[in-house]
Formats: C-alpha cells, structure tokens, sequence
C-alpha cells in the first residue's frame, strides 16, 4: 500500500512546515494552493527528484488507482489526517468525498491521532476503514475504538506485542504501525501478523504472503 499525509485540503504533504521537504519556507496553511504547487518537493531527497510537485488528494487518488502491487493486486492507500486547532472542520468531510469520487472507498484506511477525524469519517461513510494512531498505550482501547466506530489500529511499532495481535484479531481490527526500519524488527512485526508497517527502507521488508 501506499500512504499520504492529508493536512490541507486539496494539499497532500508530511509536514505543517514547508522547510523541511520543499523549497518554501513556513506554515503550510500560510500559502494558497496556486503557490504551493509551484514548490519544489523533491530536491531534499535527490537530484533525480528536482522540481517534483506537491500533490493535491485527486492526484494521489489518480495515480493509485492506476497502480499494482509486486503481486500484481490493486495497490491500497492509506492517509492520514493531520488535524491542528485551526483545521477546518470539514477535512475529514472533504477527505471522504475524494475518495468516494475518485472511487478509492474500498481500497483506502483514513487514519488519524485525533479521534474526532476517525468519528468524523466513519459518521460521513461507515463503509470506508478508519483507524486510531497513538504512539503511546491507550486504556480502555476496546471501549475507544467501539465509541469511535473505528475498524483499525496504528499503534508505534514498539508497542505491538502477541497480546494487541490477539485482540486486534478478536475484533477484527486492521492493524498497521509506523515506523519500523530495522530488518529484524519487520520480520518480527510480519510473523505476528501486522497488516502494513510504515518504513524508510521498503526493501527490507519481508516479501507478502501470497
């Protein structure tokens, strides 16, 4: 699968700076869509990348649906929703509606570390994935993840164990993580059964099951 970070809408982008990954500098929510697609964000990895544009969630729809996996299946998404207290309140709502258009309900997870964006997606389209990130252990996360009407869970990978596993799977969770970059920490991760792990180094992940 693949993964994007939806913090603007139309803009897909990691970071709520521009510093780090373009050639812009500052908020991402202080430009206007017309100048954020006239930055370079592709230079900071590699020369080969020079004057990659910022993608738009239609793009990143677009261009998914045209994609395969290594095993030649339909390529997935995951995006996640980056929420701050001066998001506007209709991403999660904005976010729904490109998928559903670009026809991406069935093969995408939103995800989210603001358990108001999970509510808000699931209220919008029970039939699309939504799941809960959280980087540290949540109590009560059954209790959570019914309140929400979540079907996933992205927990840091440090926190996934044989027991999260057998509840995941009691529940019929997806269960992802991020971000796992150790060879041997994949491995361990893919024999418990963890569904996706984010990486930095794709090519060591251990090939999927057929």
């Amino acid at each position: 699968g693949a993964m994007g970070d939806v913090r603007v809408v139309p803009g897909v982008l990691h970071d709520g700076r521009l510093d780090r990954t373009t050639n812009g500098r500052g908020p991402v929510r202080s430009r206007t869509w017309a100048q954020l697609r006239k930055l370079d964000a592709g230079s900071w990895f590699g020369p080969r990348f020079k004057k990659e544009r910022l993608w738009r969630l239609g793009d990143l729809i677009r261009w998914a649906r045209r994609k395969k996996t290594r095993a030649g299946r339909p390529l997935n998404l995951i995006v996640e929703i980056k929420t701050s207290p001066d998001s506007p309140r209709r991403l999660p709502a904005a976010v729904v509606e490109a998928l559903a258009a670009g026809g991406m309900v069935d093969r995408t997870i939103v995800i989210s570390f603001d358990p108001r964006a999970v509510r808000a997606v699931k209220a919008r389209c029970p039939a699309l994935r939504a799941g809960l990130l959280f980087s540290n252990p949540l109590p009560g996360l059954t209790r959570r993840m019914a309140a929400l009407g979540a079907d996933a869970i992205f927990p840091k990978h440090t926190l996934i164990d044989r027991a999260l596993m057998t509840t995941a799977r009691r529940h019929g969770w997806f269960v992802g993580t991020w971000t796992a970059n150790e060879t041997a920490e994949l491995r361990r991760l893919s024999s418990l059964g963890v569904h996706a792990a984010a990486t930095n180094y794709p090519e060591r992940a251990p090939r999927p099951r057929s």
